[in-house]
């Protein structure tokens, strides 16, 4: 698990506790927690889809290319691909899994343009 920092102080200081939290119940499964340490670095949760076998991450005004390095980094196993978020607040606000092997894009332009990033960068087709 990697704990992300949005790009946002309001946002940041509204869910710091709630990251604490959920921090201390993951330690106590004894899961691996990577922690996000440059302060250049930005994530949010709501940038990140993950299919199950791949990463999309959403650059954003929250999330930007070093977190989205982070993550790729942490998840070497995995591949992550980079999709500009400029008609959204997130990657997910116009896209999500809807089952397995299944991408749910909204019909937007923004979400449009997205679906054809996903479909050039994915690597994996079902």
């Amino acid at each position: 698990m990697i704990t992300a920092s949005p790009n946002d102080t309001t946002h940041i200081r509204s869910i710091h506790g709630g990251v604490d939290m959920m921090k201390e119940a993951l330690e106590k499964l004894q899961l691996n927690i990577v922690e996000m340490k440059d302060e250049n670095a930005t994530l949010d949760g709501g940038d990140v889809l993950f299919t199950g076998r791949e990463f999309f991450v959403g650059l954003s005004k929250r999330t930007n290319q070093r977190g989205a390095e982070i993550l790729a980094d942490t998840f070497k196993d995995y591949a992550v691909s980079m999709v500009p978020v400029a008609d959204a607040l997130h990657l997910k606000s116009f896209c999500s899994m809807a089952g397995p092997n299944l991408i749910a894009i909204g019909s937007s332009e923004a979400a449009q343009k997205a679906l054809k990033v996903n479909i050039t960068l994915c690597s994996f087709h079902a």
